[in-house]
Parts: structure tokens; sequence; C-alpha cells
């Protein structure tokens, strides 16, 4: 079966959790509890109904979307998934007009954006849970 991406598709809290914790990230399962349906949108890719790629972005609707939790599962990476994922973001926001999409991620990955035609700038951040 081939892989099938969706725009803000119906997935259950456990879903993500699941995928965030195959790359080491914590699962947050309470907080998507509360946060799946009530962001801009996400886009979702799937493989026989299994979560393998999210996405999600936060957005005003007008000037600015932010691309968070770009998470893909390590045995489907370098797949073009990561990819797939932007494009569809990126299409999307420039049809709702919006002017602007950023997104925070690690140096490591700053090649990645680059193909994604980011332009890379500098930014800081605060985590308020690490403090």
């Amino acid at each position: 079966m081939e892989f099938r991406y969706e725009y803000t598709p119906n997935l259950k809290a456990e879903q993500v959790a699941s995928l965030r914790e195959s790359v080491g990230w914590d699962a947050r399962v309470e907080k998507f509890k509360k946060k799946l349906g009530n962001t801009y949108f996400c886009v979702a890719c799937l493989k026989n109904d299994r979560l393998v790629g999210y996405l999600d972005v936060v957005s005003d609707g007008i000037d600015d979307a932010y691309i968070r939790d770009l998470v893909v599962h390590p045995d489907y990476q370098r797949r073009g998934i990561g990819l797939n994922l932007l494009n569809m973001v990126i299409k999307r926001v420039k049809s709702d007009g919006i002017k602007m999409v950023n997104v925070i991620f690690e140096p490591r990955l700053e090649k990645f954006y680059k193909k994604a035609n980011f332009v890379i700038m500098s930014a800081g951040l605060i985590d308020n849970e690490k403090l």
C-alpha cells in the first residue's frame, strides 16, 4: 500500500503520541487530547491507517503560520514524507493568502528546511518546561 496524505485527518491523541515516542520525543497524550482539532490545521501521512508522519500548523489566518511538530516515524524517514508534508502546508497557507510560514528547528535540520525553500534566520526560544 502506498502512503496516503490528508489535511486535518481524524486522529487520536494516542496515535500522535506513539509517533512522537518513536523519535524519542515525549508523548504529551493529555496535551494532544486538548490540542487536536484546535489548531489552524494539520497534515498527516498514513500507511495502512498507521500514522507515519504528522505536522501541525498554528496561524492567525492572515499574516503568519507557524509549523510545529513535524515528525516522521524512523522506519519511514528519508522517503520524502517530511518534505511532502511541508509542501502540503506551504501550498495550503499560500492559497489561504497567509503572508509568512515559519518554523523553529534544530541546526542539524537546516539543509532539510533549505530544500523546502525556507530562508534561514536567527531566532530565540525559551522552553518553560526545561527551566
